[in-house]
């Protein structure tokens, strides 16, 4: 499955995702993976159907719609969910588990055994990361690891654990894997690369421009660190960042750069 077709599919789904969902938003990536997701928080849900099963991963569209996304995926596929695994424990993502659980799904906690996906553990934006690699559809599910919606949140596992988490990444699948975010857009390797350097490059700029002694409140106004900032507004949004949230962005990375090589 390259891109051009997985994009291909896409466009065809968003035809049809409006008669199955107000609420739910269906990608058709292959005949065997849909990417759901919901208004409330855009996790990028997997629904991968397998040898050993159906599989949901990350099931979590906002607990108003768990029964909108068991009825959008018993129209899919017309068989019983039978395991849900989680890229990481924060409840935009594993919130649903519940739901689904209650109802005999098997939450698959580790080492999958479910044929035809791979999974490695990674310590990046959580203490325990998970990555899913399903064979058939060429398809990599990393969880917030890596985010197209947001800026990079490497703050459990610091630079180290970014840059290794984004490596494990890369070494799964080939060049025309299809990379799927905990949120925004699924992409391609080149798109993860570019991330992994303006991550680095980010870190960086920051690094620099504490040793030189600038307040945080400095930093904020600084022109390379906003065009860096803007770097991962994929999407085009304005404004991309929260004044807030831009300023725990900088305070954040200071924090990681302070643990992992002392007071800067």
């Amino acid at each position: 499955m390259n891109i051009l077709k997985a994009l291909l599919l896409f466009v065809l789904s968003l035809m049809s995702a409006a008669a199955l969902s107000a609420n739910i938003q269906v990608q058709a990536v292959s005949q065997h993976l849909h990417i759901l997701s919901g208004k409330d928080y855009g996790t990028n849900i997997g629904l991968v159907e397998t040898p050993s099963g159906l599989v949901l991963i990350d099931p979590m569209p906002g607990k108003a719609h768990l029964a909108e996304l068991e009825k959008v995926i018993k129209e899919i596929h017309h068989k019983p969910i039978t395991h849900i695994l989680n890229t990481h424990a924060h409840d935009d993502h594993s919130g649903g588990n519940a739901f689904f659980t209650s109802q005999g799904v098997q939450l698959m906690a580790g080492e999958s055994s479910i044929q035809g996906v791979f999974h490695r553990v990674v310590k990046s934006h959580t203490t325990t990361d998970n990555i899913y690699y399903h064979k058939p559809s060429n398809a990599i599910f990393v969880g917030d690891v890596f985010d197209t919606s947001w800026h990079p949140t490497f703050y459990a596992g610091g630079v180290a654990g970014f840059k290794n988490a984004i490596d494990t990444v890369l070494r799964l699948g080939d060049e025309q894997s299809l990379v799927v975010p905990g949120h925004g857009v699924a992409t391609d390797k080149a798109s993860l690369r570019r991330f992994r350097k303006n991550t680095l490059e980010w870190v960086d700029t920051i690094r620099l421009l504490s040793i030189q002694g600038l307040s945080v409140e400095q930093i904020m106004t600084n022109k390379k660190v906003i065009d860096l900032a803007e770097r991962f507004n994929l999407s085009g949004k304005s404004p991309f960042l929260p004044q807030k949230a831009y300023q725990r962005f900088i305070e954040r990375t200071i924090q990681v750069i302070e643990r992992e090589h002392g007071s800067v």
